[in-house]
């Protein structure tokens, strides 16, 4: 009698184990995203990305080629590197430790494999690259500002107009043709930018969120807000 209960004692551990083990990885579910991607205005091309944990992941190798950086896979080590402006970064699939520059940085989550491919953490391998992330909830577009360096055909740059204390600061602004405006509202209202001649539109923005506009048209392009067009002008003008 007293072994069978122990049996039983036993058996019951092992189903609570397995239960364990369930939730654990439900806990890290993958789940496919429909966000985009844009660095310095233009799409960038991925098969697919995956949230986890409220994280975007994105394959490596597509990523990190189209920000500019030169990856190489060493299978044995199942070991990532990635390089770019004299900067390397080592990963290593399942861990959520990365060498920076020969410094150890934490990942809010560990490079992964996803039906046979890599996926790694984007806002990290983007911010340690110097790329600034933002995200427009609205469009559920992700973009990624580079710093640029300057070249004989540079690309087109990118142009930040924070909507604060019922203001467009930095809103009066001169930008080169095919350049891309990033409106981001920080007041408590919904506030959006409207031209008066109709060639742009971004929708009403809630707190925190943010929208965008390519303008490749030289001229003067004087915009409000569609709510609050008495206090809130003005003018974009591109060479």
């Amino acid at each position: 009698m007293l072994r069978k209960s122990w049996l039983l004692v036993c058996l019951c551990v092992a189903m609570w184990m397995v239960g364990a083990v369930t939730v654990s990885a439900e806990e890290h579910l993958q789940v496919k995203s429909d966000m985009k991607l844009e660095l310095d205005g233009k799409p960038l091309q991925l098969d697919e990305s995956y949230l986890i944990d409220n994280s975007l992941f994105v394959p490596y190798r597509a990523f990190a080629e189209g920000i500019g950086a030169e990856v190489s896979y060493e299978a044995a080590t199942q070991g990532v590197t990635v390089q770019k402006g004299g900067l390397t970064v080592h990963l290593t699939i399942g861990s959520s430790e990365a060498i920076v520059g020969g410094s150890s940085r934490m990942m809010v989550g560990p490079a992964q494999l996803i039906n046979n491919s890599t996926f790694v953490h984007s806002r990290f391998l983007s911010e340690v690259f110097g790329i600034r992330v933002h995200y427009d909830e609205a469009t559920r577009t992700v973009h990624l500002v580079s710093s640029g360096q300057p070249s004989e055909n540079p690309a087109p740059k990118t142009y930040e107009i924070t909507i604060e204390g019922f203001q467009f600061k930095g809103g009066n602004i001169t930008v080169e043709s095919g350049s891309t405006i990033i409106f981001t509202n920080k007041d408590k209202v919904k506030h959006n930018a409207v031209a008066e001649n109709g060639s742009f539109k971004i929708p009403l923005l809630t707190t925190g969120e943010s929208g965008s506009i390519t303008l490749t048209e030289p001229g003067d392009y004087a915009y409000f807000c569609e709510l609050h067009k008495n206090a809130m002008q003005g003018t974009i003008t591109v060479k």
